[in-house]
């Protein structure tokens, strides 16, 4: 597979058909959407006009569809809570109507965040997935899971589901959230494991949760020449997907306009991963 280069939805000030027209422009291959809102916003993707907009922007401009970030459930929390549940019928309903989105605008991979608080919280996210794990199945989606936890509770939850979900790694939410190396990661998930990357810097102030704001790829604390060497030297050629924040600061100080910015990172990562 030749290594591509793609950008987060919500990397951008503007989404829907703009960003991804933006996103090509800016010459990315490929962007991974955000849920409009899902749940809360009444599953605003499972429209069919919106769809049929979003498959006629993607073709005008020839930008694939990456991969769809299910962000609502992390935002509700509602993979926390048990199936018979109000909370965990949302959760299975944000997931039915995931894989629809996917299946009905050629996305290949689901990206779900996972952060449970608790054991109890634990064991109902691995029941939540199984259940993914069948509409992944029967809608030919790959899974990649993303997790800000300690690299020992993702072993764990990969060893719940038997290896049958890959990792979304990010290359700065394991320092941002403190609760681990990247670099390391990288290393124990190995290539096979891992289905993309989010590729993210910042300062070593902004190291803490809650904090979106970054820096160019490369310019701050995060050990991007080290991931990139680890990333190079397993062989990895699957997609780079930037999540940095081009309209937040420190990166934008108003200087200059956001696209130009994420340009410059699409820039450095085709130098970084250059044969």
């Amino acid at each position: 597979m030749k290594r591509k280069f793609g950008i987060c939805e919500w990397s951008l000030p503007v989404s829907g058909t703009l960003a991804l027209r933006l996103a090509a422009e800016a010459g990315f291959d490929g962007i991974q959407l955000g849920e409009s809102g899902g749940r809360r916003m009444g599953f605003p993707l499972n429209n069919e006009r919106v769809q049929a907009l979003y498959r006629e922007e993607a073709e005008r401009s020839r930008l694939i569809l990456h991969s769809l970030n299910l962000g609502a459930l992390l935002a509700e929390g509602t993979l926390n809570y048990s199936a018979e549940t109000c909370q965990g019928t949302w959760a299975r309903e944000s997931l039915r109507q995931g894989f629809e989105v996917c299946r009905n605008l050629s996305v290949g991979t689901v990206v779900i965040t996972v952060e449970p608080p608790t054991e109890e919280a634990f064991e109902n996210v691995v029941t939540h997935l199984r259940y993914a794990l069948e509409l992944a199945r029967d809608h030919g989606v790959e899974i990649a899971i993303e997790s800000a936890q300690p690299l020992s509770q993702i072993i764990k939850l990969l060893e719940c589901l038997d290896g049958r979900v890959k990792i979304c790694m990010d290359l700065l939410n394991p320092l941002r959230f403190r609760t681990g190396n990247p670099q390391e990661q990288i290393l124990r998930f190995g290539k096979e494991m891992i289905s993309h990357f989010h590729m993210k810097d910042s300062q070593r102030d902004l190291f803490q949760p809650g904090q979106r704001g970054c820096v160019l790829l490369g310019e701050g604390d995060a050990g991007y020449e080290r991931s990139v060497k680890i990333i190079k030297d397993m062989d990895f050629e699957g997609w780079m997907i930037t999540e940095n924040y081009y309209y937040l600061p420190p990166m934008n100080d108003g200087s200059e306009d956001f696209l130009s910015l994420a340009k410059k990172d699409l820039q450095t990562m085709k130098v970084s991963f250059a044969d």
